[in-house]
């Protein structure tokens, strides 16, 4: 798979059963990714992943041909005092598109999309995933903290590296 047969584009709430697929593949591979639950998600029907694409995050999503490869999700933070941080939320590529650039494609399309509304961008990433990390940092992320215990499966607590990019190049 090579980056210039791959599309980046919103997705709409006709591509809700799309989403579904790559989002439920996502929690359940890497639960440790994730806040929410496959458990949780996997009860709710197309219709309500159409709802989210609608009214919720901006989802981003990365096609080769039909296939959904990947998707990242952008959300503008509430309030006068916080709308100029947005966050990259659910990111996630499906094994056979990895190592082929399209992590990197999805991310600079939300830092594109984010740039015409914040000036932060920020994000959380599992302590232990290097290449996620790596990319982050190739792009410019600066990680600022950790929060330890995160979240908690199985008995097992994982860690999540909090990262930032400043848009408007503040020192």
């Amino acid at each position: 798979m090579t980056t210039h047969a791959i599309e980046i584009r919103r997705l709409l709430p006709a591509d809700a059963a799309l989403y579904r697929d790559v989002r439920l593949e996502a929690l359940r591979l890497s639960p440790e990714a994730f806040g929410s639950a496959y458990e949780t998600e996997s009860a709710h029907p197309v219709g309500w992943f159409a709802e989210r694409l609608a009214h919720g995050a901006v989802i981003l999503g990365a096609f080769r041909g039909g296939e959904l490869a990947g998707i990242v999700g952008f959300i503008v933070a509430d309030g006068p005092k916080r709308q100029h941080k947005g966050m990259l939320v659910g990111m996630y590529v499906r094994q056979q598109a990895r190592r082929a650039g399209v992590g990197r494609l999805l991310v600079e399309a939300a830092l594109e999309l984010a740039a015409q509304s914040v000036e932060l961008v920020q994000l959380v990433v599992v302590k232990g995933n290097e290449p996620a990390f790596r990319l982050y940092q190739d792009l410019g992320f600066v990680e600022y903290g950790l929060e330890k215990h995160a979240l908690k499966i199985d008995g097992r607590y994982h860690d999540d590296i909090l990262m930032a990019k400043d848009l408007v190049g503040r020192a």
